[in-house]
């Protein structure tokens, strides 16, 4: 196995409770790993300390070849993300501006997503004018523009509603079978990690660890027929023993 990222007895506290101790974990390159795991388990604050929001307290990790201009983070609150005073158009590139592009270049990546997705989208419109699922179309256009290499995941799906959601799922494996990037992502729906991710990692109560990994053999693209094939329940059942296991339930 390539590892993409490798984690060595990390370490975190909040107010003397230890969410994390001595925990280590790593991650295969060009795959998306989904983890799956109790509330309070410590998920997001994990892809907080790979991506440097928060600091660790002990331990360390490494992210092979990590470079920001190829990292993206997809935050859970992707409404509080977006800047109201610019425009869609503005939000989706403002990674590219950030970076310096000229607008030229700003506008044939924007068309070059736009196309591989097949969305239609009002540019000119602000975000507050849009729909949730509109608004997270946004922030997940905005992530995927400078084409990251390693990109996290935090429940972006878990507000919408079910065709969303589904579009949503469509759009992630439309990038990750063009691009191959390391995709981590967060989800507390068996379905839609199973529906996704290359592997399953069932993550215990704090203080974390693993409890359980499953692989996940089903061909990408995967769509509803999958979520009904045999293989697919395999992969669901394997996760939630890990789970049931984890949480005691």
């Amino acid at each position: 196995m390539k590892t993409a990222i490798t984690i060595n007895n990390l370490s975190k506290a909040f107010d003397g409770t230890d969410v994390f101790k001595n925990f280590s974990l790593e991650i295969e390159v060009g795959k998306i790993t989904a983890l799956f795991g109790p509330n309070g388990s410590g998920k997001s604050t994990l892809l907080d300390m790979l991506s440097g929001v928060a600091k660790i307290d002990g331990g360390s990790f490494n992210i092979k070849n990590f470079k920001h201009k190829e990292f993206s983070y997809i935050f859970q609150n992707y409404r509080e993300s977006l800047f109201p005073w610019r425009t869609n158009f503005e939000n989706v590139a403002l990674p590219l501006y950030i970076q310096g592009k000229k607008r030229n270049e700003i506008e044939k990546e924007v068309r070059s997503l736009q196309t591989l997705f097949g969305i239609e989208f009002d540019w000119d419109g602000y975000p507050y004018a849009q729909s949730g699922g509109q608004q997270q179309i946004i922030a997940f256009l905005r992530a995927l523009i400078t084409k990251p290499k390693v990109l996290f995941v935090d429940e972006p799906f878990s507000s919408l509603d079910y065709e969303n959601n589904l579009l949503l799922r469509k759009h992630l494996q439309t990038y990750y079978l063009t691009y191959k990037p390391t995709v981590v992502m967060i989800t507390h729906n068996v379905e839609e990690a199973v529906y996704l991710s290359s592997k399953i990692i069932v993550l215990s109560q704090k203080p974390t660890h693993v409890v359980g990994e499953a692989e996940n053999p089903l061909a990408y693209p995967r769509d509803i027929d999958s979520m009904k094939t045999e293989e697919f329940h395999k992969v669901k059942d394997r996760v939630l023993s890990f789970f049931q296991k984890a949480t005691q339930i």
